[in-house]
């Protein structure tokens, strides 16, 4: 779990000399500092209303109110109360001092405080767990996240992270998704050379068909190294041999199935092959490479 270090409503002052004592007489110079628009409740009476405060919210949890307070499903009960109620609890200590999360290995910790838009201060009641969430989906690398208010000051967020699948390319611009098709972004994308690469403006949204089809024969799918989008309609994959495999528009698992059997029975993918076409659903047609001979497609 990490802390997250936050930004100052009410900066904490800095320890430092103290200003010598006016002598008698010496009037005192007229502040410069303009008054704050929200004044900090006294202390005393900070002291006498959280009890009043914790006491209130204790009721709530009790009467089966847990959940809905931390993930915000009660935030009404700040609107409701007004801006001053909100700045009163806040300033008697019911206000947002800690972001703990969990769960965080990409996602930059910059990015996940511009997403909660908390500030050290601000009080408890105003932060809305689920526009914050809203925010953070938003986010490439989060998948999911959960986020709590915890009494009484912390606010609490454990993320599901995505996992690069593969890398897109489209006009010139690379980008990582994941097994689902979705666009994490570039950030880091030097980190990950191995995956594999494709290729198209439609291929993101296409691409968790073509996952489970590599997912369904690990030992061929350790062999592709790309896979193109052809006509917004199918795909073409590129082994590690050069060979082109031309996949089908419908039932590409089976006929990945088929190239799979043919290269145990056959050794087909040690051929001197170009082209696998595995268009038809009954056969498997292969282009021998050029030869002085000269030689052309052939069903296997």
């Amino acid at each position: 779990m990490r802390q997250l270090t936050l930004p100052s409503l009410y900066p904490r002052r800095k320890a430092g000399k103290a200003k010598p004592a006016a002598g008698k007489g010496a009037r005192r110079a007229p502040s410069r500092r303009k008054a704050s628009l929200k004044r900090r409740m006294p202390a005393w009476a900070a002291r006498a209303l959280r009890p009043a405060i914790i006491g209130s919210i204790a009721v709530i949890l009790l009467s089966g109110g847990v959940a809905a307070w931390r993930s915000g499903g009660i935030a009404a009960l700040g609107e409701a109360a007004g801006e001053s109620i909100l700045a009163w609890s806040g300033s008697a200590g019911i206000a947002i001092d800690n972001v703990l999360v969990e769960g965080r290995e990409k996602t930059s910790a910059e990015m996940i405080l511009a997403a909660l838009e908390v500030e050290r201060g601000m009080p408890l009641f105003a932060f809305s767990p689920d526009r914050a969430r809203d925010r953070l989906l938003a986010l490439g690398w989060v998948r999911d996240a959960r986020i709590e208010r915890r009494l009484p000051d912390t606010i609490f967020v454990d993320l599901v992270e995505r996992r690069p699948a593969a890398i897109w390319q489209n006009k010139g611009k690379f980008a990582l998704v994941d097994e689902t098709g979705a666009v994490i972004g570039a950030e880091d994308i030097g980190q990950y050379g191995d995956l594999k690469v494709i290729v198209g403006a439609d291929a993101p949204e296409n691409f968790a068909e073509l996952f489970d089809m590599l997912e369904s024969q690990p030992e061929l799918k350790e062999r592709v190294v790309a896979a193109i989008r052809v006509g917004l309609r199918r795909w073409n994959v590129k082994l590690d041999n050069d060979m082109t495999v031309l996949l089908p528009e419908d039932g590409i698992e089976e006929a990945w199935a088929t190239l799979a059997a043919a290269a145990v029975e056959s050794e087909l993918l040690e051929r001197n092959v170009t082209r696998i076409d595995l268009r038809m659903p009954d056969r498997v047609t292969v282009r021998r490479a050029p030869d002085p001979q000269g030689a052309g497609d052939k069903g296997v």
